[in-house]
């Protein structure tokens, strides 16, 4: 008997290997694979990397031809820099052809269902194979999902297909389309365009477009310098007359005293802020870390998967039956207990990762088994239900089980630590944050792609999670203070994620596990869910009227009376800006009053973390996808991030053209539409064939709409590029324009130029007016050509002297030449 276990990558072969048994390492057309026995079974652990099959067109027809709907998958070598994945696939099915039963062990996603449905599909020609599912990479959750294999989910396949298939679509017919229409103008120019991506385009480019137009409305603001560098304002703040700014101005200019006659003092209380979402946590770290928001996500996931983790032989109660959790599906159902001990179905998704630690291993008094990493919570009872790390139990401890659904409580008969290399596995639960494992109540693990700002309601988990921290080296002063006062109702926002609660610490890593942006981002997250449990800040903010000469000015000062919660999460800035002690009545000295002419602004431009909250916002994209949707806009040159996102006038001339000729295709009510179907797939509410024919008559329509307009759109798009390019070259040419004074032969603007010898001012009239003058008017003698003044210039091969009448005398000298200058 021969099993074949196909992974997502080779290093999660290595570990799921290693979790199985003592295996030897092997290599078959340069790639390597693991070969080991267990329980008298010959075991093969070979992996993919990553996706081994793409989407291309089914016939090749002629260079740039559209609408193509005819795809199908081919090896993903076909991709430029991506030759090495041939050697993968041949590998798998030369290793296949001696396998009785194929496992799939990829990752419990979306996209790991689709890499292991194609490996299998397409080089081991099948489609029917065990499921492997686990969330953690430890050698218990590894041995538990072996042991206990769900079957494929074919909703996922269907999911991840039908979005790769439907962005193959737009994307393909889109770019080829524009391309098309630049050619038929005989022009040409690489163009791109994405399904969510236009959509996204086109609001930033609104906002490039407002910001282009704006013109700027001229205002005055009055204020007055008091005593100790204190600023007031006139009432109105802004005035738009200049002639009433003026005088109101000259009625106060010379005033020496102010009278306060009016003082407003208000005390605020100001709530913690609720805990982290994905995109809030994207936005702050971009805030005060300057990160990008795919990179906070990235790091996010990698503190997720250093979490609670459990072997991954763990065996996991469902609703139909019991599975192992490395055999699990990424995504699925589970059965859980609710408030009143009673199993109830849940959504979950599986999350694994690796270590090469000591695990413990729980044996109860039944014999039942459970290795889970240290910081993992177990239902205990010490005289009420709690949750305690595995790391803090004690033999004849009582563990709640479940046995034929009942609930029982058993005592724990040996802990043992043993040491562990390998995957370890674990779940996110969506209701109640827990599961059955080996016949063990456990906790779930925390999920980083939320959009929940609340954290989970169960009173015993958010204990256990205090518990964890207390003894923290800085967290744990405010966590004993919050354990203290018993009453443990966080802080939360008001958006709900139905599958995960809100972005929150769960435990201690090691801190030599963590790279320095790893600190940063727990740091952040620990921070803000410890300041949930904390007390409001409070803050007193003072306004005080003052009269000059029968005008009102306003100060305003602000100062924090308790720091509260800000104490724990510090990031956000309180501005300080503490007033003397005045009463109504009192004079205060002025130093001066100033009136100063300003301009209003135009509206800001999106930077790379609000533009997550746009996108949440108008619900383009997932939560998963939208830092990956900004980082295409950029690379394609569509966006330039230089602090903020700023529109090329390529991604302008994109949308401009769109929006004229086929505005569906920027329209965000159809990618919103779509996004609802391709989420029904998943979960078997509407049939993947609907779907793409729906998505392919569609942009059918679209495409034949285009193809008509063809030669018109190219004409409007190059009109466009040209148009902006032109003006942008107007635009530096003028800016180099710098101008110093007028020209004393004609009267026109002297200007800086550059010429043969260097930098020179010359007259904006040329060549009409051949007027010139040296910046360094160093006058060294009389030019002997024309009488003119032999000036230092600077020319390529170092400085010289020249006639300052050049152009029109070119004499020159060399100025280490003995001259006389008298």
């Amino acid at each position: 008997m021969c099993i074949l276990i196909i992974c997502e990558k080779p290093s999660v072969a290595k570990k799921i290997a290693n979790a199985l048994g003592k295996p030897k390492k092997k290599t078959i057309y340069n790639v390597p694979y693991y070969e080991l026995e267990r329980n008298g079974k010959k075991i093969i652990v070979a992996s993919a990397v990553g996706h081994l099959f793409t989407l291309v067109e089914k016939n090749n027809t002629k260079f740039g031809h559209y609408p193509v709907f005819d795809v199908k998958w081919e090896p993903a070598s076909a991709e430029k820099g991506k030759k090495y994945v041939d050697n993968y696939i041949k590998a798998l099915k030369k290793l296949s052809k001696e396998a009785d039963e194929i496992y799939i062990a990829t990752d419990w996603d979306i996209e790991g269902e689709l890499i292991g449905y194609h490996a299998l599909k397409y080089c081991c020609s099948k489609t029917k194979a065990k499921r492997m599912r686990f969330s953690s990479l430890t050698k218990n959750e590894i041995i538990k999902a072996f042991e206990n294999p769900d079957e494929i989910d074919y909703g996922l396949v269907d999911a991840g297909e039908s979005r790769h298939i439907i962005d193959w679509y737009y994307g393909i017919n889109l770019s080829r389309a524009l391309m098309n229409a630049i050619k038929a103008v005989n022009r040409w120019k690489t163009m791109s365009v994405g399904r969510v991506q236009g959509p996204a385009l086109a609001f930033l480019t609104e906002r490039e477009l407002e910001i282009k137009k704006f013109v700027p409305k001229p205002y005055w603001v009055i204020e007055a310098l008091l005593k100790d560098n204190l600023k007031a304002i006139h009432e109105k703040e802004k005035f738009w007359d200049e002639k009433e700014a003026k005088n109101v101005y000259e009625k106060v200019k010379n005033e020496k005293f102010g009278k306060v006659v009016e003082i407003k003092r208000t005390v605020r209380k100001i709530k913690p802020l609720p805990p982290f979402d994905l995109g809030t946590l994207q936005r702050e770290a971009y805030n005060y870390f300057k990160f990008s928001p795919k990179e906070t996500q990235e790091i996010a996931q990698s503190l997720y998967e250093k979490g609670l983790c459990l072997h991954p032989d763990t065996l996991i109660l469902l609703p139909d039956g019991v599975k192992k959790i490395k055999d699990l599906d990424d995504e699925g159902n589970i059965l859980c207990l609710n408030k009143d001990l009673k199993l109830t179905k849940s959504k979950y998704k599986l999350l694994k990762r690796t270590v090469k630690e000591k695990l413990i291993k729980i044996t109860l008094n039944d014999g039942t088994e459970l290795i889970a990493t240290k910081e993992h919570p177990i239902l205990v009872y010490r005289d009420k239900l709690i949750f305690v790390p595995s790391g803090e139990l004690k033999e004849n401890e009582q563990v709640v089980t479940l046995n034929y659904g009942e609930v029982y409580i058993q005592k724990i008969k040996k802990i043992e630590e043993i040491d562990y290399e390998g995957e370890v596995y674990d779940l996110t639960v969506e209701k109640y944050h827990n599961f059955i494992a080996n016949g063990v109540v456990v906790h779930n693990c925390s999920y980083p792609r939320t959009s929940s700002q609340k954290l989970p309601k169960d009173k015993n988990y958010l204990e256990n999670i205090l518990n964890t921290l207390k003894n923290h080296p800085i967290y744990g002063k405010w966590v004993k203070e919050i354990l203290t006062k018993g009453d443990l109702k966080p802080v939360e926002g008001k958006k709900e994620d139905p599958a995960h609660p809100a972005i929150h610490v769960v435990d201690i890593p090691k801190d030599e596990e963590l790279s320095e942006k790893e600190k940063k981002i727990y740091d952040l997250i620990a921070r803000r869910t410890l300041s949930a449990f904390w007390d409001n800040a409070e803050r007193e903010y003072l306004n005080i009227k003052i009269n000059i000469n029968g005008e009102i000015f306003k100060l305003s000062g602000s100062r924090t009376l308790k720091e509260g919660w800000h104490e724990i999460y510090y990031f956000p800035k309180f501005d300080e800006c503490e007033l003397p002690k005045l009463n109504k009545g009192d004079l205060i000295p002025i130093q001066k009053i100033t009136i100063t002419k300003k301009e209003t602004q135009p509206p800001k431009r999106y930077t790379v973390a609000s533009i997550i909250k746009e996108l949440e916002k108008r619900k383009l994209g997932t939560k998963a996808t939208r830092a990956e949707i900004v980082e295409k806009l950029i690379k394609r040159g569509y966006v330039i991030d230089d602090g903020s996102l700023k529109v090329t006038d390529l991604g302008i001339s994109v949308v401009e053209t769109l929006k004229k000729f086929c505005p569906e295709i920027i329209d965000e009510k159809m990618t919103r539409d779509l996004e609802e179907k391709l989420e029904k797939i998943q979960f078997r509410k509407i049939k993947k064939d609907e779907v793409l024919d729906e998505a392919e008559q569609k942009l059918r329509k679209i495409l034949e709409e285009f193809k008509k307009k063809e030669k018109d759109v190219g004409m409007f798009l190059i009109k466009k590029l040209d148009s902006n390019n032109s003006s942008n070259t107007e635009k530096n040419k003028n800016e180099s324009k710098k101008v110093v004074g007028k020209c004393p032969m004609c009267g026109g603007d002297l200007i800086l130029k550059k010429g043969r010898y260097g930098e020179f001012y010359g007259c904006s009239n040329y060549p009409k007016c051949k007027y010139t003058e040296s910046i360094n008017k160093e006058v060294i003698k009389k030019c002997p050509k024309c009488g003119g003044e032999l000036i230092i210039r600077e020319g390529k091969y170092g400085k010289f002297l020249g006639c300052s009448n050049y152009p029109k005398c070119k004499y020159t000298e060399k100025l280490n030449k003995k001259v006389d200058k008298t």
